[in-house]
């Protein structure tokens, strides 16, 4: 019994030496509250698999997980100020990824909504006009394309050279890129709508 109680004892510190609630992580919440951006890395690098992995759990998308993980620190930074260490400082960020993450299915399940009719048709706003479509492929606007098409966001530029070059159906894009079709019906909506502005402000 004693054997066992000395080992028993011998156990309990390493119980509290756990990486998420130790001094150095509190020293670098103080630190961050106080502007430090090297302490704040050392936050995320600390935390981002477990914020990842809390947000895929409720998107079910890497991609869109990504979104969430950059969404969640950035709120992270601008409510530090705030956060008061009456809970751990991973339950308070968990805490954050799970609104997040829901915040997001929720833009998305409106975007979706948006987009489509109820007979699965789809929306009238994602009808690219022939034209349109056409003043994006003769001779000087191929070459404005390929200036242009590095500044549209990944996800768009990516759904958009999809199409583009292999002419696949919106549920091959969907597979191909691990998210739902009326996200890359609406990643191609707005690419074309960004390139076209684009196109249209520069030429003479």
């Amino acid at each position: 019994m004693m054997a066992l109680a000395a080992c028993e004892g011998a156990m309990e510190p390493r119980a509290q030496e756990s990486p998420y609630h130790g001094p150095e992580v509190q020293a670098w919440v103080a630190a961050a509250q106080a502007g430090d951006q090297a302490a704040f890395s050392q936050l995320v690098k600390l935390f981002q698999r477990d914020v990842y992995g809390k947000a895929f759990s409720i998107v079910k998308n890497h991609g869109d997980a990504d979104d969430v993980v950059q969404e969640t620190f950035l709120r992270v930074f601008r409510a530090l100020p705030g956060f008061r260490f009456e809970s751990s400082f991973r339950t308070w960020l968990i805490t954050i990824t799970t609104r997040q993450a829901l915040n997001f299915m929720e833009r998305l399940r409106s975007r979706h909504e948006s987009l489509e009719v109820e007979d699965g048709q789809d929306h009238p706003g994602l009808r690219i006009p022939e034209s349109q479509m056409s003043s994006l492929l003769d001779e000087e606007s191929r070459r404005l394309l390929r200036e242009a098409l590095p500044t549209l966001p990944p996800r768009q530029r990516q759904a958009l050279m999809l199409k583009l070059e292999n002419d696949w159906k919106y549920e091959r894009i969907a597979a191909e890129m691990g998210t739902s079709v009326g996200s890359v019906k609406a990643h191609i909506f707005h690419a074309i709508q960004n390139l076209t502005r684009r196109i249209k402000g520069v030429r003479p």
